[in-house]
Parts: C-alpha cells; sequence; structure tokens
C-alpha cells in the first residue's frame, strides 16, 4: 500500500478545463520518490507501479435514464378525517402522512407515484402519494402519502424521511458515487488530463445507491477517477499546502 506520507511533491497554480477556477501556491512540479507528483495546469501525475500499488480506477462517464429524486420530511398522523373526500383509493394503507415542497418540485409529484419512507430507526418502509393538496399561504403545497407497509407500528406525529422516484424520459450524465471527492472547498472529481488526474468541480443532483448525476462540470465521454479520489486528494494537499482532509 502507498504510503501517502512519504511524498514530496512540488506545488504551483493552475485553473481548471471546465471554467471552474481554482488557485493554489507554490513552485512548478517536483518528482516524488513514492512515483507521484504534481503539476500546475495538468494535475496529478503517477508511475504505471504506483497506479497499480494504490488500485487506480478509471471509467467513463456515461448518460443514462437515472430516475429524478424529490425527497421531504413527512409527518404521520392519525386523522382519517382529511381524507375522506380523496378519490384515489387508498384503503390499503396503514398509516398516512404528510409533508410540504415547493411549487417547482412539486411538479414532478403525481397521486400514486411509489414513495420509499426510511424512519429514525432505520426501516425502509414503502408507500405512494395519495394526493397533492392546495397550496398554502407560503406556496408550499402539502403532499399526503399513505404508508403501505409499516413494519412497526409508527407514533403519530413521527417525522420519517420520505424519496419519490421520478422516471426520466432523457438520459442524464452519470458518475459512479465512489468518484465523487466532498471537500470543504465544493464537490469534485479527479478527470482524465491527458496522462495526469486534474481536480474538477462538479455539480451533482439526483442519486442512486451507487451513482450520481452531474449537472455542471463533466460530459458524457470524459473519464474519471473511479477510487481511490481520497489517495489522490491526500497527495495534491501534500503538494500545494502541505496536508488538509477532506469531509
Amino acid at each position: 500500500m502507498l504510503s501517502v506520507a512519504t511524498l514530496s511533491v512540488g506545488c504551483g497554480r493552475k485553473e481548471s478545463d471546465h471554467g471552474k477556477e481554482h488557485a493554489e501556491h507554490g513552485h512548478g512540479e517536483e518528482e516524488s520518490p513514492s512515483g507521484a507528483s504534481f503539476k500546475p495546469g495538468k494535475g496529478i501525475l503517477l508511475h504505471d507501479e504506483t497506479r497499480k500499488i494504490i488500485g487506480l480506477e478509471v471509467v467513463d462517464v456515461t448518460e443514462e435514464l437515472l430516475p429524478q429524486h424529490v425527497q421531504l420530511n413527512v409527518q404521520i398522523f392519525t386523522e382519517t378525517h382529511r381524507l375522506a373526500d380523496l378519490k384515489i383509493d387508498h384503503t390499503g394503507c396503514q398509516f398516512h402522512g404528510s409533508g410540504f415542497l415547493p411549487p417547482e418540485k412539486t411538479a414532478l409529484v403525481k397521486p400514486s407515484q411509489s414513495v420509499t419512507l426510511k424512519t429514525s430507526r432505520g426501516e425502509i418502509l414503502d408507500g405512494f402519494v395519495v394526493a397533492l393538496q392546495a397550496p398554502l399561504a407560503h406556496g408550499e403545497i402539502e403532499i399526503i402519502v399513505g404508508v403501505t407497509t409499516a413494519g412497526t407500528a409508527l407514533q403519530d406525529g413521527e417525522f420519517v424521511s420520505a424519496t419519490i422516484s421520478v422516471p426520466r424520459s432523457e438520459p442524464v450524465t452519470v458518475i459512479p458515487r465512489s468518484a465523487l471527492l466532498r471537500t470543504a472547498e465544493g464537490t469534485y472529481v479527479y478527470a482524465v488530463n491527458g496522462d495526469a488526474y486534474y481536480r474538477t468541480a462538479v455539480t451533482v443532483g439526483s442519486s442512486t445507491e451507487d451513482k450520481l448525476e452531474v449537472t455542471e462540470g463533466l460530459y458524457a465521454g470524459d473519464q474519471v477517477v473511479a477510487n481511490p479520489v481520497e489517495t489522490l486528494w491526500i497527495i495534491e494537499l501534500r503538494a500545494t499546502k502541505g496536508g488538509g482532509h477532506s469531509h
């Protein structure tokens, strides 16, 4: 296993290929005995043997029909009179709950859509959208959710997190979750830049268990490092700042 503590790399100033400027201070490139170096404006360079030691994995940026996720907090309620006039059949619901969304997100939500709920105890429950109520004075719209598979008794007033998955008609730019680097400065990937790996700012959208939508910063056909981004980050930090950590 490569010990990043022994790295001795140069540092300098660089600018992102995707228009995201990111300034670093230092003096140029220096080769490390461990087979890793940093070149301003180009990124991290690794010897072939170093790539093998750290288990470097590079993948293509793809386009997929990744579902769009709408997330909200739902409060469980036991009142039945609120649902008396609803036209949709919700007799199979063991519990009901409600949450609120701004109009721009509500445009994606329709009755009968599936909902995945998660309790504070980590239980995963199934449900569906029962109805969308009239907008409130501050503009938010109430979403009524029916819970169909409550593993344990939910309590009146309990809050659960809810995710509504909305299918897409057009593909979006997708990367593996493991490719994303979250730092105090923002979210990044290490994009392949010739024979180097350049830290590039990205904006992410929807996600699944193992994939992320990228809304800004990458295009299909680009290549990014899927593993190990933390190791590359430490190499760069030692080159530009002498240390640090991600979050």
